[in-house]
């Protein structure tokens, strides 16, 4: 991950502020105004979509009411239902002291130190948060803290080489996490005041906050305790979900669909499904095949003809391909040559072609294949430009399945 120039942006007032969540909510507006053409099924999932999502806002800001004047931040890998016990008090020494048995859980630090794998600039780290940890389960709380800081500090100045610049000399504004929880107004960005502030003569009285600077330079010396070496894992964990987000953000912008194309898209869709739950099986005898009955004639003419005249290439064009990469004429034309040179295709005829789904057909043949005669059939499925399959009548063509000629050429 490499960071680049990107514009600060203004804290968050409320997680209902993230973009994120405002693109969800106007989704979720789209469909309710559609929601007499919804079946009953549908209309409760997006009611309950709904009330996830605002159940999840009321505990993020609940979280910061209380104890973000303390300078706990609210991270991506919280447990949800954890949190909703941690601020299920309006006493704030009550919410950090649960706080603090959460992060003691069994395990729930060794699970966050996991997913820092995702970062390049962590890995060489993570042996020394891993006894970082040891230690803090040993309640050495002084050397908890000591690494965390030197470890924040290291891998934000790796995000971004060019300008060396670790955690202590970010300023303020630029650690606003963009479309992240982190970036409440209470979040990152306000702890980070205390984590920056200055300490020019020693202090020994007990501290509860993360002051980095009074820390590392040896002015504050009474640090050694469960508040402080907690809120560096907090820290730790906030720092990386802030990395993440400058990361989405230096990515190009994808605007979100608009109302009237999500109501467009959903309209595609259910016309669609009522188009395939209205399609039947049909079949087509001989006397009753043309162009106009079915399509799929005219395919396998031409695919006949081409194997019958050794046209390699444009026999290869009707082989089918899974997935968005198409292979070349020339390609195609080897492979279709190394299957068929060897099988003179003298004589054929359709005697039946069957629709048997929507993107699939069958056309029983007859063919003089080096003086033998074959009765089977050729499977055809309708696909897109990706190769997947798709419905007869939308954009698409008809492709050979089962190609290779030991699939269909079996004795009687």
């Amino acid at each position: 991950m490499t960071m680049v120039d990107l514009p600060n942006i203004a804290p968050y007032g409320s997680a209902a502020d993230l973009p994120s969540f405002k693109e969800s909510e106007q989704l979720i507006a789209g469909f309710k105004l559609m929601g007499l053409l919804l079946p009953k099924e549908q209309r409760n999932q997006i009611k309950e979509l709904q009330a996830e999502q605002q159940r999840t806002v009321g505990i993020v800001d609940a979280f910061y009411a209380l104890l973000g004047k303390r300078n706990w931040v609210f991270t991506g890998d919280f447990n949800l239902p954890a949190i909703e016990h941690v601020i299920d008090t309006e006493d704030p020494s009550t919410a950090e002291c649960r706080l603090i048995e959460y992060f003691k859980s069994p395990d729930r630090i060794k699970l966050s130190l996991r997913r820092l794998h995702r970062f390049d600039a962590m890995r060489p780290r993570l042996p020394l948060l891993q006894k970082a940890l040891a230690d803090y389960q040993e309640h050495r709380y002084y050397s908890t803290v000591l690494v965390l800081l030197a470890m924040m500090d290291g891998f934000v100045n790796d995000l971004e080489k060019s300008s060396s610049q670790g955690l202590h000399a970010r300023p303020v504004e630029e650690m606003v996490a963009w479309d992240s929880v982190v970036g409440h107004h209470m979040g990152l960005s306000h702890a980070h005041q205390t984590f920056r502030k200055g300490f020019r003569r020693t202090d020994t009285s007990e501290v509860t906050e993360l002051f980095r600077n009074g820390i590392m330079h040896g002015m504050l010396t009474d640090y050694d305790n469960e508040v402080v070496a907690t809120k560096a894992w907090n820290r730790l964990f906030a720092v990386a979900d802030w990395a993440e987000a400058r990361d989405r953000q230096a990515k190009p912008f994808v605007p979100a669909p608009t109302l009237r194309e999500v109501v467009s898209q959903w309209s595609v869709a259910r016309e669609q499904k009522v188009k395939i739950e209205m399609w039947e099986p049909c079949e087509y005898e001989a006397e009753q095949l043309n162009e106009t009955s079915s399509n799929v004639v005219a395919v396998c003419t031409e695919f006949l003809d081409r194997w019958t005249k050794k046209h390699w290439g444009p026999l290869g064009s009707f082989f089918l391909e899974p997935g968005s990469i198409r292979s070349s004429v020339g390609k195609l034309a080897v492979e279709a040559k190394s299957l068929y040179q060897s099988l003179e295709l003298t004589s054929w005829r359709i005697l039946r072609v069957r629709h048997v789904a929507a993107a699939v057909a069958h056309t029983d043949v007859e063919l003089i294949v080096n003086g033998e005669t074959y009765r089977t059939d050729l499977r055809w499925v309708h696909t897109d430009d990706t190769g997947h399959a798709t419905a007869e009548w939308e954009q698409g063509r008809w492709t050979l399945s089962l190609y290779g000629p030991s699939h269909f050429l079996k004795p009687q």
